[in-house]
């Protein structure tokens, strides 16, 4: 006998799930989750929603090379969004590229080629940013005003001392009483009561250099050139207190020079902890953190043990990778290729050089791509670039950690790899992750309502970067955005904005109307959708920068169309044979429940057999008039029949707004 029922899916707050998990009807996720979720974003709710399209804001410098986008956030009502690329800075603020007094574009020089852009680390503190690469001087980035920034090496007094080279196997000996700071003393170096051509502690490069000897600090300021620049003497200057000026034997003391430097190396990573500025690994020393003394960034003087004195200290990584980011969630994080560390004080009180522990907490190892922080968690790629883990600390000393894969029921979404990640925290908490095959994929994350969903973006073009920017009111996404117009290579920066249904996208407005819009220049040769007074309007060609419409209009947005398409997931449910997998199914009715939606097309074996959802109704007064948002249910007859799997498709292929809430269908079995 055949059996009728009405399955309904009332959340798809999973998002697309893996391919290898359409077998797992039993699971929520399953039960919540779609087959397909193209240009659709995950509401905190549960429900499906059209991605946002975006706004045009500028052309970036150049079409053919890489780019990094940066925040520098100095409060919610100054925030500037960085567009990095070889050797230059260009800056915007609210959505607008910043021009200098000429109207020209205005830029900084940077050191920085396009190669050198992927693995620039940066932190910043209040209107300062400290930007780091292994290859380059640490370089600081100040705001003067909107068109006034300047980029000049960092100055450090001192930079952190080092024993860069393996201090002499000697004696050093002291030819005078002198102990006391500001003093002035002479040292010579001795074995076996002789300085001889193998013994040789000083050469000339060595004048600068400290040596840390009896609980004090000598800084050398002369030595002998009596053998072309090698000798066993020096005299110098005492910086720190020395506690007696008795013999030093072998591997009591020794000589530290500046650890950073064009042969050395510099630090590749960075962060603001507790007050401190903090670097991590040079080419000489992978694994080493330095820190400045609490509240005073340009200090990294180590000789000194006081509470909130510069520090300097080594992580082991069992497999001597080098620390790639520095990062937080509870506690300072060190994060390496093949490990993760926690760097903590005493209990409640703050990392000081008399007290600090690090703590290996797992071992997945991370990628080159910065780390994000949502709520007290820190978010990282792992170290094959295809996973999104999250860990979270409940305890000040890094041993109450949980940890989270949140990419595991869609990794699918992620193989070519992961290339940048944002967080966009309202209105919907979502993490944006650019992909190396130029596509987004977009995570609705909310915990508190067990949302995590996931979906595609694409565009007609590839997504090479993505950065959120806080803003007064809401957080601004910006985009990346490589695209042929025209059969001409272009990179765009533009903004996601929920005003807008299409791409690259200009939208005006015009009391008096009009049929003549311009503002297209970047899409010039390119045909573009358009949306006027709320109607859809045939596409047209851009040309010298206009568009032409067949009426007047008081507002419009043109721009690069594209499609939003869910496809649902086969849901199994029991019956008499305790399933109806390999039945033959009738679907003879389908319910969307909708929300601030107009036009969509529904279909159960391909786009040509789909059924539009309207809410157009017609009549003479009606013409030329935007038609209504749905805000209610749509009943479909007849869709299909005589199918083993039900795999229903909707589409939005109109620059239009659609928000699927929940669907049901009915379905007759045997």
């Amino acid at each position: 006998m055949p059996a009728q029922f009405r399955v309904v899916q009332t959340s798809f707050s999973a998002g697309e799930i893996s391919p290898e998990m359409r077998g797992r009807t039993d699971t929520a996720k399953h039960q919540n989750g779609l087959k397909k979720s193209v240009n659709a974003a995950i509401s905190p709710f549960g429900g499906a929603v059209r991605r946002n399209g975006s706004r045009f804001v500028n052309k970036a410098k150049y079409s053919d090379k890489e780019l990094i986008l940066i925040k520098f956030v100095f409060s919610v009502d100054q925030s500037y969004m960085l567009e990095l690329g070889e050797y230059y800075i260009r800056f915007y603020i609210n959505g607008h590229v910043i021009r200098d007094a000429n109207g020209d574009i205005y830029e900084v020089v940077t050191p920085y080629r396009e190669l050198d852009l992927k693995d620039i680390k940066y932190t910043q503190r209040e209107d300062t940013m400290f930007l780091v690469h292994g290859d380059h001087p640490i370089m600081e980035l100040k705001r003067y005003g909107d068109a006034n920034w300047s980029l000049m090496p960092a100055i450090f007094d001192p930079v952190p001392f080092e024993e860069t080279e393996p201090t002499p196997y000697a004696y050093l000996k002291f030819t005078t009483e002198d102990k006391e700071v500001d003093k002035s003393v002479t040292i010579t170096c001795f074995h076996n009561d002789a300085c001889t051509n193998k013994n040789y502690c000083f050469v000339q490069s060595d004048i600068g250099a400290r040596i840390s000897v009896n609980s004090g600090v000598i800084k050398i300021t002369n030595i002998s050139d009596a053998n072309k620049g090698k000798c066993c003497t020096a005299t110098g200057k005492i910086i720190y207190a020395l506690s007696s000026v008795v013999t030093a034997i072998p591997n009591s003391w020794t000589i530290l020079h500046p650890g950073w430097s064009a042969e050395l190396g510099y630090p590749s990573a960075t962060f603001i902890h507790q007050q401190r500025l903090i670097f991590a690994s040079s080419k000489k020393f992978p694994r080493k953190i330095w820190m400045s003394t609490t509240g005073n960034p340009y200090n990294f003087d180590t000789a000194d043990s006081s509470d909130d004195d510069a520090l300097s200290v080594g992580i082991d990584d069992n497999h001597g990778n080098k620390i790639i980011h520095l990062a937080q969630d509870q506690v300072l994080l060190a994060l390496t290729a093949g490990n993760e560390f926690s760097i903590t004080g005493g209990y409640e009180n703050g990392i000081k050089p008399s007290n600090i522990n690090i703590r290996l907490q797992s071992a997945f190892g991370c990628s080159h791509v910065r780390p994000i922080n949502i709520d007290a968690s820190m978010l990282f790629v792992q170290r094959a670039g295809k996973q999104l883990k999250a860990v979270s600390n409940g305890g000040y000393y890094g041993t109450d950690v949980e940890w989270m894969t949140l990419s595991e029921i869609s990794r699918h979404l992620l193989t070519s790899g992961i290339k940048a990640v944002t967080y966009q925290q309202d209105p919907n908490s979502m993490i944006y992750v650019v992909c190396n095959d130029g596509k987004i994929a977009a995570l609705t994350y909310n915990s508190e309502q067990e949302i995590a969903g996931w979906g595609t973006f694409e565009t007609k073009g590839q997504y090479l970067y993505v950065c959120c920017l806080p803003d007064k009111t809401k957080d601004v996404v910006y985009t990346a955005v490589r695209r042929n117009i025209n059969q001409e290579q272009v990179v765009t920066i533009e903004i996601f904005d929920p005003e807008l249904n299409t791409d690259c996208a200009v939208s005006g407005f015009d009391e008096r109307g009009t049929n003549v819009w311009r503002g297209f220049d970047h899409l010039e040769g390119y045909e573009v959708s358009i949306v006027a007074d709320g109607v859809v309007m045939p596409p047209q060609k851009v040309i010298n920068g206009s568009i032409i419409l067949n009426r007047d209009a008081t507002s419009i947005e043109a721009g690069i169309n594209y499609k939003t398409t869910l496809e649902l997931l086969f849901q199994d449910f029991p019956v008499n044979a305790g399933t109806i997998v390999g039945s033959r199914l009738t679907l003879s009715e389908v319910t969307f429940r909708v929300h601030r939606t107009r036009g969509a097309t529904a279909y159960l074996y391909g786009p040509e057999s789909g059924q539009i959802i309207t809410s157009r109704k017609f009549g003479k007064e009606l013409l030329d008039k935007a038609p209504p948002e749905l805000e209610s249910s749509i009943q479909l007859n007849s869709i299909g029949w005589d199918i083993n799997e039900i795999n229903l498709t909707i589409e939005q292929e109109q620059p239009l707004p659609f928000h699927l809430l929940a669907v049901s269908y009915v379905v007759t079995s045997g």
